[in-house]
Parts: C-alpha cells; structure tokens; sequence
C-alpha cells in the first residue's frame, strides 16, 4: 500500500472486516491511536459549546490518522454520523489528519506548541489542514471544540 508520505507499507487493518463497512471498530483488534468515535459523537451532540458555534452548519469531515480513515457528517450543528474506515466512495468538504506520530502528541493532555490545534500544526508540521477553508474558518470554533472532545475522549479510553 502506498503511504501519504512516502514508502509502503501493508496497513494491518485493510483486511479488517470493518475497514470497508463504516462500523464502528472494536478496538481490541487495532494497533495504535484509536478514535472512540460513538464517544465523540455522543459528546459532541450534548456540548453546549460546540452546539452553538455549529448551528445551521452542513459539513463532512474526513480525519486520517496515518492510512486509517474517519468520516464525521454534521447536519444543522449536530454530529449525524461518527465512523471509522470507508465504504469506497465517501465525499468530505474539509479533510483533516496526518501521520499517527504527529497524532499521538496532539492527543496529549498537554500538547506542546503547535500541536494543540490542527491549523498551527498543518503550518508547523507534517499535517493536512484543508478542503473548503471557507467553511472551515467560518466554523472554526466548532471544529476547535471537535479537537478538544476528541482529546478528551482519547485520553480517557487510554486510561480505562
């Protein structure tokens, strides 16, 4: 398989039965960073704070951590749908994610500089920060608040 950022390597989950279903993934049969994706969409949808700064916002969102792929749908401020892998052909509008490494120390509980939102680490390391940046900017706070839940959320499930 062909990584992002140069070289092969084979994934260890592209054969998984869930890579191409968009179900949500057991965790125990994946290595490295996993996004609790039912937690984050379940807290995303009660934050007062992102609430508000997402109203009447329509987005699809693709993460990557590495090869592994994450689709966000927000219909009129609210997380619709929160998934891991792909089902072949899913359209996103801002697309946010880069190497596992540069992941792992923005999950921390305290990033260093740079890796504490995904704009200064797209300027500042090896991330992608883009799409439609117009929607983006525009809605910029909820996806600030999207970075901090899923902190939160990845920091927790390490702990449990």
């Amino acid at each position: 398989m062909l990584r992002r950022y140069g070289g092969f390597r084979d994934s260890p989950h592209r054969d998984s039965a869930n890579y191409h279903g968009g179900k949500t993934m057991n965790t125990e049969t994946r290595v490295g960073l996993v996004l609790p994706v039912d937690t984050i969409r379940d807290r995303l949808n009660r934050d007062a704070e992102f609430l508000l700064t997402a109203r009447f916002w329509y987005c699809d969102i693709r993460f990557f951590i590495g090869e592994d792929p994450y689709f966000m749908r927000i219909e009129n401020g609210k997380v619709d749908r929160f998934q891991y892998g792909t089902q072949g052909f899913d359209p996103y509008t801002i697309n946010i994610g880069g190497p596992e490494e540069t992941w792992k120390k923005m999950m921390e509980r305290r990033p260093k500089p740079f890796y504490h939102d995904w704009f200064a680490a797209s300027f500042h390391h090896e991330f992608t920060f883009g799409g439609d940046l117009e929607s983006a900017y525009a809605h910029y706070y909820a996806i600030r608040r999207i970075n901090a839940i899923m902190r939160q959320a990845v920091i927790e499930s390490r702990a449990a």
